[in-house]
């Protein structure tokens, strides 16, 4: 880790650095602040950034979904609620055989 103040004056030596290294890490009051690292390193990071999304969706927390939630759970409640008369078993074969809609 080099300070901030290594890397102003030595720049070119930083940049030298990063490209014998994977990365050189600047610190800024003793505190890890930014990461210095050749273009090659940096194009494996992002294909692998976007590998890694093709795996990883994050969930869809738009307005229009939640809304979407709220009213199959509504869906679901009033099902149920119907089915308070019967036994478990039936309540649940009831509510297996439905087609729930959006």
């Amino acid at each position: 880790m080099l300070k901030s103040s290594e890397v102003q004056q030595n720049f070119g030596r930083v940049m030298d650095q990063a490209l014998t290294e994977d990365e050189v890490v600047v610190a800024r009051y003793g505190e890890p602040r930014v990461v210095i690292l050749s273009y090659q390193r940096y194009q494996q990071l992002l294909r692998a950034e976007q590998a890694a999304s093709v795996y990883f969706q994050p969930p869809d927390s738009s307005p229009e979904t939640q809304k979407r939630g709220e009213l199959i759970a509504q869906q679901v409640r009033q099902e149920v609620g119907s089915c308070l008369g019967d036994s478990l078993e039936e309540a649940m074969t009831d509510l297996r055989g439905r087609a729930w809609s959006s």
